[in-house]
Protein backbone atom coordinates (compact mmCIF):
# COMPACT_ATOMS: atom_id res chain seq x y z
CA UNK A 1 0.00 0.00 0.00
CA UNK A 2 2.72 2.43 1.22
CA UNK A 3 4.68 1.65 -2.12
CA UNK A 4 2.12 2.15 -4.68
CA UNK A 5 1.34 5.16 -2.41
CA UNK A 6 3.96 6.45 -2.99
CA UNK A 7 4.04 5.29 -6.81
CA UNK A 8 1.24 7.49 -6.99
CA UNK A 9 2.34 10.45 -5.61
CA UNK A 10 5.34 10.25 -8.38
CA UNK A 11 3.41 9.77 -11.08
CA UNK A 12 1.61 12.91 -10.10
CA UNK A 13 4.99 14.97 -10.34
CA UNK A 14 5.74 13.41 -13.38
CA UNK A 15 9.28 12.50 -12.44
CA UNK A 16 9.89 9.66 -14.61
CA UNK A 17 8.98 5.72 -14.72
CA UNK A 18 8.41 3.88 -11.56
CA UNK A 19 8.94 -0.11 -11.20
CA UNK A 20 7.43 -1.29 -7.62
CA UNK A 21 8.89 -4.80 -6.77
CA UNK A 22 6.53 -6.65 -4.89
CA UNK A 23 7.11 -10.33 -3.21
CA UNK A 24 4.04 -10.98 -3.51
CA UNK A 25 1.58 -12.86 -6.61
CA UNK A 26 -0.26 -10.78 -8.32
CA UNK A 27 -3.25 -9.17 -7.12
CA UNK A 28 -3.14 -11.90 -4.25
CA UNK A 29 -1.33 -9.42 -1.84
CA UNK A 30 -1.07 -11.71 1.17
CA UNK A 31 0.14 -8.98 3.17
CA UNK A 32 -0.95 -5.91 5.87
CA UNK A 33 -1.54 -3.82 2.70
CA UNK A 34 -5.05 -6.20 2.12
CA UNK A 35 -5.32 -8.03 5.39
CA UNK A 36 -5.79 -5.56 7.77
CA UNK A 37 -9.29 -4.06 9.09
CA UNK A 38 -10.00 -1.94 6.53
CA UNK A 39 -10.75 1.10 8.83
CA UNK A 40 -10.09 4.79 8.04
CA UNK A 41 -8.33 6.18 11.21
CA UNK A 42 -9.51 9.66 12.78
CA UNK A 43 -6.28 10.09 13.81
CA UNK A 44 -6.65 10.33 17.89
CA UNK A 45 -4.40 7.73 18.99
CA UNK A 46 -0.66 9.18 18.64
CA UNK A 47 0.74 11.85 21.20
CA UNK A 48 3.11 14.62 19.87
CA UNK A 49 6.07 14.60 20.24
CA UNK A 50 6.52 11.20 20.57
CA UNK A 51 4.11 9.82 17.06
CA UNK A 52 4.74 13.48 15.16
CA UNK A 53 4.54 12.17 12.50
CA UNK A 54 1.15 9.50 12.93
CA UNK A 55 -0.19 12.42 14.11
CA UNK A 56 0.13 14.47 11.56
CA UNK A 57 -0.12 12.50 8.42
CA UNK A 58 -2.91 9.93 9.54
CA UNK A 59 -4.97 13.33 9.84
CA UNK A 60 -3.62 14.49 6.55
CA UNK A 61 -4.29 11.46 5.10
CA UNK A 62 -7.76 10.85 6.29
CA UNK A 63 -8.78 13.29 4.35
CA UNK A 64 -7.13 12.64 0.99
CA UNK A 65 -8.25 8.80 1.63
CA UNK A 66 -11.91 9.97 1.43
CA UNK A 67 -11.14 12.09 -1.78
CA UNK A 68 -9.60 9.75 -3.50
CA UNK A 69 -12.14 7.19 -2.91
CA UNK A 70 -14.95 9.73 -3.67
CA UNK A 71 -12.97 10.66 -6.94
CA UNK A 72 -12.35 7.42 -8.08
CA UNK A 73 -15.16 4.79 -7.04
CA UNK A 74 -13.49 3.14 -4.24
CA UNK A 75 -16.05 1.72 -1.73
CA UNK A 76 -15.74 3.20 1.67
CA UNK A 77 -18.01 4.24 4.21
CA UNK A 78 -17.51 7.11 6.54
CA UNK A 79 -19.43 5.64 9.32
CA UNK A 80 -17.61 7.31 12.90
CA UNK A 81 -15.94 5.61 15.33
CA UNK A 82 -16.84 4.79 19.54
CA UNK A 83 -14.18 4.44 21.68
CA UNK A 84 -15.64 3.44 25.30
CA UNK A 85 -14.69 3.48 28.61
CA UNK A 86 -16.53 0.63 30.57
CA UNK A 87 -14.75 1.44 34.17
CA UNK A 88 -13.21 4.39 36.03
CA UNK A 89 -9.94 3.16 35.14
CA UNK A 90 -10.65 3.15 31.47
CA UNK A 91 -11.86 6.23 31.63
CA UNK A 92 -8.22 7.85 32.08
CA UNK A 93 -6.83 6.25 28.99
CA UNK A 94 -10.12 7.94 27.26
CA UNK A 95 -9.59 10.87 28.23
CA UNK A 96 -6.12 10.81 26.94
CA UNK A 97 -7.25 9.72 23.71
CA UNK A 98 -8.84 13.03 23.28
CA UNK A 99 -6.14 15.35 24.68
CA UNK A 100 -4.33 14.03 21.52
CA UNK A 101 -7.06 13.59 19.52
CA UNK A 102 -7.28 17.85 19.81
CA UNK A 103 -3.89 18.31 19.92
CA UNK A 104 -3.65 16.61 16.23
CA UNK A 105 -6.44 18.83 15.15
CA UNK A 106 -8.92 15.31 14.66
CA UNK A 107 -11.86 17.12 13.45
CA UNK A 108 -15.58 17.28 15.40
CA UNK A 109 -14.58 14.82 18.37
CA UNK A 110 -17.28 14.87 21.33
CA UNK A 111 -17.06 13.48 24.22
CA UNK A 112 -20.72 10.78 24.90
CA UNK A 113 -21.93 10.24 27.95
CA UNK A 114 -24.05 6.10 28.19
CA UNK A 115 -27.06 7.41 27.07
CA UNK A 116 -25.37 9.45 24.34
CA UNK A 117 -24.04 6.71 23.08
CA UNK A 118 -26.35 4.10 22.97
CA UNK A 119 -28.24 6.13 21.36
CA UNK A 120 -25.86 5.70 18.37
CA UNK A 121 -25.11 2.10 19.30
CA UNK A 122 -27.51 0.69 21.37
CA UNK A 123 -26.22 -2.72 22.41
CA UNK A 124 -22.95 -1.16 23.34
CA UNK A 125 -22.11 -1.33 27.33
CA UNK A 126 -20.39 2.09 28.15
CA UNK A 127 -19.46 4.58 31.03
CA UNK A 128 -18.65 7.62 29.00
CA UNK A 129 -17.08 7.25 24.96
CA UNK A 130 -15.77 9.19 22.44
CA UNK A 131 -17.22 10.29 19.22
CA UNK A 132 -15.08 10.38 16.30
CA UNK A 133 -17.41 10.86 13.10
CA UNK A 134 -14.72 11.19 10.61
CA UNK A 135 -13.29 7.62 11.33
CA UNK A 136 -14.95 4.89 8.41
CA UNK A 137 -13.94 2.04 6.58
CA UNK A 138 -12.36 1.43 2.89
CA UNK A 139 -12.38 -1.40 0.76
CA UNK A 140 -8.51 -1.85 0.95
CA UNK A 141 -7.79 -4.33 -2.08
CA UNK A 142 -9.47 -2.00 -4.37
CA UNK A 143 -8.29 0.79 -2.84
CA UNK A 144 -4.74 -0.57 -3.95
CA UNK A 145 -5.56 -1.95 -7.64
CA UNK A 146 -6.81 1.63 -7.96
CA UNK A 147 -3.79 2.85 -6.93
CA UNK A 148 -1.58 0.85 -8.89
CA UNK A 149 -3.41 1.35 -11.90
CA UNK A 150 -3.38 5.42 -11.98
CA UNK A 151 0.33 5.61 -11.15
CA UNK A 152 1.26 3.70 -14.06
CA UNK A 153 4.41 1.96 -12.62
CA UNK A 154 6.12 -1.24 -13.27
CA UNK A 155 5.01 -3.28 -10.61
CA UNK A 156 7.14 -6.45 -10.49
CA UNK A 157 5.05 -9.49 -8.73
CA UNK A 158 6.58 -12.55 -7.50
CA UNK A 159 10.15 -10.56 -6.98
CA UNK A 160 12.47 -9.73 -4.29
CA UNK A 161 15.64 -7.70 -3.98
CA UNK A 162 18.31 -9.64 -3.08
CA UNK A 163 21.49 -6.66 -3.57
CA UNK A 164 21.75 -3.06 -4.10
CA UNK A 165 25.16 -1.47 -5.12
CA UNK A 166 25.72 2.10 -5.36
CA UNK A 167 27.56 2.05 -9.28
CA UNK A 168 28.64 5.75 -9.94
CA UNK A 169 25.13 8.29 -10.07
CA UNK A 170 22.72 5.20 -9.66
CA UNK A 171 21.69 2.17 -7.94
CA UNK A 172 22.31 -1.36 -8.91
CA UNK A 173 19.40 -3.35 -7.78
CA UNK A 174 19.13 -7.17 -8.51
CA UNK A 175 16.20 -8.93 -7.88
CA UNK A 176 15.40 -12.64 -7.90
CA UNK A 177 11.71 -14.04 -9.28
CA UNK A 178 10.46 -17.21 -10.49
CA UNK A 179 11.78 -16.18 -13.81
CA UNK A 180 15.74 -16.10 -12.28
CA UNK A 181 17.65 -12.98 -11.35
CA UNK A 182 17.89 -9.65 -12.84
CA UNK A 183 19.34 -6.19 -12.37
CA UNK A 184 18.54 -3.08 -13.38
CA UNK A 185 19.64 0.67 -12.58
CA UNK A 186 17.85 3.40 -10.78
CA UNK A 187 18.51 7.07 -9.71
CA UNK A 188 17.00 6.96 -6.40
CA UNK A 189 15.35 3.78 -3.65
CA UNK A 190 12.73 3.96 -1.72
CA UNK A 191 12.45 1.60 0.65
CA UNK A 192 8.87 0.74 1.54
CA UNK A 193 9.22 -2.98 1.91
CA UNK A 194 6.69 -3.36 4.94
CA UNK A 195 7.76 -6.45 7.22
CA UNK A 196 11.37 -6.83 5.11
CA UNK A 197 11.99 -3.25 5.03
CA UNK A 198 14.96 -3.71 7.92
CA UNK A 199 16.25 -6.01 5.51
CA UNK A 200 16.71 -4.37 2.31
CA UNK A 201 18.25 -1.72 4.46
CA UNK A 202 20.70 -3.79 5.56
CA UNK A 203 21.48 -3.89 1.76
CA UNK A 204 22.12 0.06 1.34
CA UNK A 205 23.75 0.39 5.18
CA UNK A 206 25.01 -2.48 7.05
CA UNK A 207 24.98 -0.01 9.85
CA UNK A 208 21.29 0.55 9.19
CA UNK A 209 19.62 0.36 13.09
CA UNK A 210 15.72 -0.46 12.98
CA UNK A 211 14.63 -3.85 13.39
CA UNK A 212 11.05 -4.59 12.26
CA UNK A 213 8.36 -6.90 14.92
CA UNK A 214 6.31 -8.97 13.35
CA UNK A 215 3.15 -8.83 15.47
CA UNK A 216 0.06 -10.99 14.00
CA UNK A 217 -3.64 -9.92 14.10
CA UNK A 218 -6.35 -12.15 14.07
CA UNK A 219 -9.62 -11.49 13.49
CA UNK A 220 -12.71 -13.09 13.89
CA UNK A 221 -16.62 -12.24 12.13
CA UNK A 222 -20.19 -12.58 13.35
CA UNK A 223 -23.42 -11.11 11.59
CA UNK A 224 -25.53 -8.54 13.66
CA UNK A 225 -28.88 -9.89 12.08
CA UNK A 226 -28.65 -13.36 13.92
CA UNK A 227 -29.92 -11.68 17.05
CA UNK A 228 -31.26 -8.48 18.30
CA UNK A 229 -28.48 -7.92 21.02
CA UNK A 230 -26.61 -8.42 17.99
CA UNK A 231 -27.82 -5.57 15.91
CA UNK A 232 -24.97 -2.55 15.20
CA UNK A 233 -25.85 0.67 13.15
CA UNK A 234 -22.80 0.15 11.41
CA UNK A 235 -19.91 2.07 13.46
CA UNK A 236 -16.40 1.06 14.50
CA UNK A 237 -16.66 0.61 18.03
CA UNK A 238 -13.28 0.08 19.92
CA UNK A 239 -11.99 -0.24 23.63
CA UNK A 240 -9.77 2.66 25.15
CA UNK A 241 -5.89 1.57 24.10
CA UNK A 242 -3.77 0.16 26.12
CA UNK A 243 -0.93 -1.85 26.07
CA UNK A 244 0.05 -5.99 25.89
CA UNK A 245 3.65 -7.43 27.31
CA UNK A 246 5.94 -7.85 24.80
CA UNK A 247 6.55 -11.44 26.05
CA UNK A 248 3.32 -13.10 26.28
CA UNK A 249 1.15 -11.01 24.61
CA UNK A 250 -1.59 -10.26 27.30
CA UNK A 251 -3.68 -7.22 28.10
CA UNK A 252 -1.43 -4.79 30.72
CA UNK A 253 -4.69 -4.02 32.74
CA UNK A 254 -3.25 -1.74 34.63
CA UNK A 255 -4.04 2.41 35.08
CA UNK A 256 -2.85 4.94 32.39
CA UNK A 257 -0.16 6.35 34.93
CA UNK A 258 1.51 2.38 35.08
CA UNK A 259 0.80 2.32 31.25
CA UNK A 260 2.72 5.18 30.69
CA UNK A 261 5.78 4.30 32.66
CA UNK A 262 5.39 0.85 31.55
CA UNK A 263 5.58 2.08 27.99
CA UNK A 264 8.66 4.67 28.73
CA UNK A 265 10.74 1.62 30.33
CA UNK A 266 9.83 -0.39 26.81
CA UNK A 267 8.59 -3.70 28.35
CA UNK A 268 4.76 -3.11 26.66
CA UNK A 269 3.42 -2.77 23.35
CA UNK A 270 0.21 -0.21 22.47
CA UNK A 271 -2.84 -1.37 20.75
CA UNK A 272 -5.75 0.13 19.96
CA UNK A 273 -7.44 -3.20 21.47
CA UNK A 274 -9.82 -5.40 19.87
CA UNK A 275 -12.61 -3.79 18.32
CA UNK A 276 -15.62 -4.35 16.16
CA UNK A 277 -15.75 -3.29 12.44
CA UNK A 278 -18.03 -3.12 9.86
CA UNK A 279 -17.67 -4.52 6.66
CA UNK A 280 -18.70 -3.41 2.54
CA UNK A 281 -21.06 -5.15 0.60
CA UNK A 282 -21.00 -5.67 -2.74
CA UNK A 283 -22.76 -2.40 -3.30
CA UNK A 284 -21.07 -0.32 -1.02
CA UNK A 285 -23.18 -0.16 1.67
CA UNK A 286 -22.63 -1.05 5.50
CA UNK A 287 -23.42 -4.88 5.13
CA UNK A 288 -24.36 -7.20 8.26
CA UNK A 289 -20.92 -8.67 8.91
CA UNK A 290 -18.82 -7.46 11.57
CA UNK A 291 -15.46 -8.07 12.11
CA UNK A 292 -13.82 -8.75 15.86
CA UNK A 293 -10.12 -7.61 15.55
CA UNK A 294 -7.06 -7.75 16.08
CA UNK A 295 -5.87 -10.33 18.84
CA UNK A 296 -2.20 -9.54 18.85
CA UNK A 297 0.50 -12.56 18.84
CA UNK A 298 3.90 -11.69 18.95
CA UNK A 299 6.88 -14.21 18.52
CA UNK A 300 5.70 -15.09 15.28
CA UNK A 301 7.63 -15.36 12.10
CA UNK A 302 6.55 -12.71 9.25
CA UNK A 303 5.35 -15.37 6.99
CA UNK A 304 3.52 -17.00 9.68
CA UNK A 305 -0.73 -16.71 9.28
CA UNK A 306 -2.07 -19.60 10.37
CA UNK A 307 -0.06 -21.88 13.32
CA UNK A 308 -1.73 -21.38 16.75
CA UNK A 309 -4.26 -19.19 15.77
CA UNK A 310 -6.21 -18.09 18.42
CA UNK A 311 -9.78 -19.62 19.32
CA UNK A 312 -13.45 -17.85 19.08
CA UNK A 313 -13.11 -17.79 23.37
CA UNK A 314 -10.44 -15.78 23.14
CA UNK A 315 -12.08 -12.93 20.74
CA UNK A 316 -15.56 -13.50 22.85
CA UNK A 317 -13.33 -12.33 26.18
CA UNK A 318 -11.43 -8.88 24.42
CA UNK A 319 -14.53 -7.86 23.62
CA UNK A 320 -17.35 -8.47 25.92
CA UNK A 321 -16.95 -5.77 28.45
CA UNK A 322 -18.20 -3.33 25.73
CA UNK A 323 -20.26 -5.50 23.65
CA UNK A 324 -22.14 -8.13 26.25
CA UNK A 325 -24.87 -9.58 23.68
CA UNK A 326 -22.19 -11.63 21.84
CA UNK A 327 -21.80 -15.40 22.36
CA UNK A 328 -19.08 -17.37 21.62
CA UNK A 329 -21.18 -19.60 18.75
CA UNK A 330 -21.94 -16.27 17.07
CA UNK A 331 -18.54 -16.31 16.01
CA UNK A 332 -15.78 -17.71 13.53
CA UNK A 333 -12.55 -17.13 12.69
CA UNK A 334 -11.94 -14.67 9.77
CA UNK A 335 -8.14 -13.99 8.67
CA UNK A 336 -4.73 -12.99 10.21
CA UNK A 337 -2.48 -10.27 9.20
CA UNK A 338 0.92 -9.35 10.37
CA UNK A 339 1.67 -5.72 10.77
CA UNK A 340 5.49 -4.59 10.44
CA UNK A 341 6.37 -3.24 13.83
CA UNK A 342 9.20 -0.62 14.66
CA UNK A 343 11.09 -2.98 17.35
CA UNK A 344 12.53 0.15 19.52
CA UNK A 345 10.68 3.56 19.12
CA UNK A 346 6.94 4.67 18.58
CA UNK A 347 6.79 6.45 15.51
CA UNK A 348 7.18 6.00 11.90
CA UNK A 349 10.81 5.74 9.90
CA UNK A 350 10.12 7.72 7.31
CA UNK A 351 14.03 9.17 6.67
CA UNK A 352 16.90 9.42 3.98
CA UNK A 353 19.33 6.96 4.18
CA UNK A 354 22.18 8.11 6.12
CA UNK A 355 25.23 8.02 3.75
CA UNK A 356 23.08 7.74 0.48
CA UNK A 357 20.45 10.93 -0.05
CA UNK A 358 18.52 9.50 -3.03
CA UNK A 359 17.75 6.69 -0.86
CA UNK A 360 14.45 7.27 1.97
CA UNK A 361 13.33 4.33 4.13
CA UNK A 362 10.17 3.83 5.38
CA UNK A 363 10.20 1.39 8.05
CA UNK A 364 7.87 0.13 10.96
CA UNK A 365 4.72 1.94 8.59
CA UNK A 366 2.30 -0.17 11.02
CA UNK A 367 -1.59 1.34 11.67
CA UNK A 368 -2.45 3.93 10.51
CA UNK A 369 -1.04 3.01 7.23
CA UNK A 370 -3.87 2.27 5.36
CA UNK A 371 -5.08 5.91 6.37
CA UNK A 372 -1.72 7.90 5.87
CA UNK A 373 -0.50 5.95 2.62
CA UNK A 374 -1.79 9.46 0.52
CA UNK A 375 -0.12 11.59 2.95
CA UNK A 376 2.90 8.85 3.15
CA UNK A 377 3.47 9.00 -0.30
CA UNK A 378 3.10 12.93 -0.50
CA UNK A 379 5.50 13.35 2.17
CA UNK A 380 8.30 11.49 0.61
CA UNK A 381 7.87 13.06 -2.92
CA UNK A 382 8.00 16.88 -1.69
CA UNK A 383 10.09 16.90 1.69
CA UNK A 384 11.98 13.92 0.96
CA UNK A 385 13.78 13.46 -2.67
Amino acid sequence: MVGHSVAFALSERGLGEVAVIEKCASDALENQSTRNSGVIHAGIYYPKPERALKARLCVEGNAMLYDFCRAHNVPHARCGKLVVATDEMEEGYLDAVMRNGLAAQVPDLTMLDARAARALEPNVATRRALYAPSSGIVDAATFLHTLRALSKCHTLFRTRVIAIAKVADAFEITTESPAGRDTFSSAYVINAAGLYADEVALLINPASPYRTLPVRGEASKFYSSRRAELFMNGMNVYPVPHGFYKASGTRARVSFAEYQRLMAKGEIIDTVGVHLTPTLDEQGGISKLVTVCPIVTTGTGKDDYGHGLRTPAEHLERVSDFFPGLREEDLELHQAGIQARLAEGLDWIIERDAHEARVVHLIGIDSPGLTGSLAIGRYVVRELL
